[in-house]
C-alpha cells in the first residue's frame, strides 16, 4: 500500500438509512444491498469499505461494474471518500501497472473480467480483497462465461457484496446466480435447474413457492424502498395514447397479421417471452408503431408519436422544464436531435463515448440552455443523476422490466425537489399496449418477491404465460 497516511474517515454526511446500511455490511461477510435505486448504494458502499480497510480487515476492494459506470465509480469514491480508485481500462502493459498502483478501489467491467481472469486471479491472491458487484442482475445467466469467471473469483475474496435496486431483472430465478457469488448456493441452493423449475408460473404452487423465495431473500438482503426513507415528490404515471394513421398504419397492420398467424402455429407450451424468434417480430412491430422509417425507409410521413411529443414537449417548455425522452432505438435519437433542434437537445447512447456520456450530464444538470436528453435505456439507465429534469417521456419500450424501472428513477432520486412525470407514449391497439401490461406484471412479481408489497395477484402471473391477449393484440 502507498507510504503516505491514509484519511479512511467519509467526505460526505451519510443519511440515517445509508448508516443503517454501512452497519450491516460492517458485520456481515456476504451482503445483499437490493436497496431501490436513487437511495445511494455507491455511497454506503463504499464507506462501509472505506470502514474495513480502516480495521485491517482488507487491504482494497475490486469493483465489477457495467461499463457505462466505471467513471461514475471513480467520481464517486473521490467524493465520498479521501481513498485512491483506479479504472482498469487500457492496454495490457496499462492495465499490468495500474494494478501494481497501491490504490484502493479497482474498478473494472463485467466484460473485461473473462480477459483478465488470470490477472485478476494474482491480484487477489496477493492481499486482502472485497468484491463488489454493482448491478448484479447482470450475471442472472448462470450459464455466461462472465458469470463462471465470476463464481471462481469469489474464492478468492474476503467479503462480497452484490448492488442492485432490481434484482428480479425479469423472473424470480434471476436471483440464483447473484447470490450463489455470494455464498455459493448455502441460501438458494447449488443447482440452478432445481431452482429454476420450482418458481415456475405454471406450478399449481406458485404463489406458495414465491412466498417462502420472499422470505428468504428479505432474511438475507437488504431492501428499503424511496417512500419508507426519504421525503422525495411524487411521482405521476401519465398514460398518452395516440391512434396510428395514413402508411404507418398499413405498414403495421401488414406484419401483425403476418404474426398472428406465425404465433397461432406455435405449440401452446411456450411461454411468449421464451419465443425468441417471435420476441424479434414483436420489437418490430414496437419499431412501427414508434417510427416506420426504422425499418421502412420508403416512409416518410410524421409518426404519430413524433406528433404527440412535439406537444408535450411545447407544455413542459412552457413550464421553464426539463425532460428525458427514452427510446430502445438510436435511429430515433438522432432523428429526434434534429427534430428537436429548438431544445438543443444532448443525446446519450451507447456510441456514445463513457466520458463523453458523463460530460453531457454534467452540461445538463449545469446549464438551462439544454432543455432535453434524448437517450435510450441500454446505455443510461444507471447510475446516472438527471435530477434537473422532472419528465421522462417513453416514445417506446421493449420487454425489459430493468430498462424501464432504473430509467425512470434518473429522475426520481435524491436531490429533486419537484413533482416526477412519468409519461408512456403508447400506441392504441398495438402491441404497446401488451408490452406495458406484461411489464406491470413483471413489476408486481419482482416486488412481491423483493417485498415491496405484500399480495399478489393470481391474475398477474397467469398473464405470463397466456396467449389470448396477445392474439387480441394481433387482431
Amino acid at each position: 500500500m502507498n507510504s503516505i497516511k491514509q484519511v479512511f474517515e467519509p467526505k460526505t454526511q451519510a443519511l440515517p438509512h445509508q448508516l443503517e446500511a454501512i452497519d450491516f455490511i460492517k458485520k456481515h461477510q456476504e451482503v445483499a444491498l437490493f436497496d431501490e435505486q436513487g437511495l445511494g448504494k455507491t455511497k454506503i458502499v463504499i464507506e462501509s469499505l472505506c470502514l474495513s480497510m480502516k480495521q485491517g480487515e482488507i487491504e482494497g476492494a475490486l469493483v465489477v461494474a457495467p461499463m457505462s459506470l466505471l467513471y461514475n465509480w471513480e467520481h464517486e469514491v473521490l467524493k465520498h471518500s479521501f481513498l485512491i480508485p483506479i479504472v482498469l481500462k487500457g492496454t495490457k502493459r496499462e492495465k499490468r501497472y495500474k494494478f501494481m498502483t497501491g490504490a484502493n478501489f479497482y474498478i473494472t467491467n463485467y466484460e473485461a473480467i473473462i480477459a483478465e481472469l488470470l490477472r485478476i486471479k494474482r491480484f487477489c491472491k496477493s492481499r486482502k480483497v472485497a468484491m463488489i458487484l454493482d448491478e448484479s442482475a447482470r450475471i442472472k445467466d448462470p450459464q455466461t462465461k462472465t458469470a463462471q469467471a465470476l463464481f471462481e473469483l469469489r474464492h478468492y475474496s474476503l467479503k462480497r457484496i452484490i448492488i442492485t435496486g432490481t434484482p428480479v431483472a425479469n423472473k424470480p430465478f434471476d436471483l440464483w446466480a447473484q447470490f450463489f457469488f455470494l455464498d455459493g448456493g448455502k441460501i438458494l441452493g447449488d443447482d440452478f435447474d432445481n431452482f429454476k423449475s420450482k418458481y415456475n408460473e405454471k406450478s399449481s404452487d406458485y404463489i406458495e413457492s414465491l412466498h417462502e423465495l420472499k422470505t428468504t431473500i428479505a432474511k438475507h438482503s437488504i431492501r428499503r424502498c424511496k417512500n419508507d426513507v426519504l421525503e422525495l415528490p411524487e411521482k405521476r404515471f401519465i398514460n398518452v395514447y395516440v391512434d396510428l394513421k395514413g402508411k404507418q398504419l398499413e405498414i403495421y397492420n401488414k406484419l401483425r397479421n403476418e404474426l398472428k398467424i406465425e404465433v397461432q402455429d406455435i405449440d401452446g407450451n411456450i411461454s411468449i417471452d421464451e419465443a425468441e424468434n417471435i420476441l424479434k417480430k414483436l420489437l418490430r412491430l414496437t419499431q412501427i408503431a414508434s417510427n416506420p422509417s426504422l425499418i421502412d425507409k420508403g416512409y416518410n410521413e410524421i409518426p404519430a408519436k413524433f406528433e404527440k411529443l412535439d406537444n408535450l414537449l411545447k407544455d413542459i417548455a412552457s413550464k421553464d422544464e426539463k425532460a428525458i425522452i427514452w427510446t430502445c432505438f438510436v435511429e430515433n435519437i438522432t432523428l429526434l436531435k434534429k427534430r428537436l433542434r429548438e431544445y438543443n437537445p444532448l443525446v446519450i447512447h451507447g456510441e456514445i463515448p463513457i466520458k463523453d456520456r458523463m460530460n453531457f450530464v454534467n452540461i445538463f444538470q449545469e446549464s438551462d440552455k439544454n432543455k432535453v436528453i434524448i437517450a435510450n435505456p441500454a446505455a443510461a439507465r444507471e447510475g446516472l443523476t438527471l435530477t434537473k429534469a422532472n419528465n421522462a417521456i417513453y416514445l417506446d419500450r421493449n420487454f425489459n422490466l430493468v430498462d424501464y424501472l432504473q430509467s425512470q428513477d434518473r429522475i426520481h432520486r435524491i436531490s429533486q425537489t419537484k413533482e416526477c412525470n412519468i409519461y408512456k407514449i403508447l400506441a392504441r391497439n398495438t402491441i404497446d399496449e401488451y408490452i406495458d401490461r406484461l411489464i406491470d406484471v413483471k413489476r408486481d412479481i419482482a416486488g412481491y418477491v423483493q417485498d415491496d408489497f405484500e399480495f399478489l395477484e393470481t391474475g398477474s402471473y397467469e398473464f405470463l404465460s397466456n396467449r389470448q391477449e396477445l392474439l387480441r393484440i394481433l387482431g
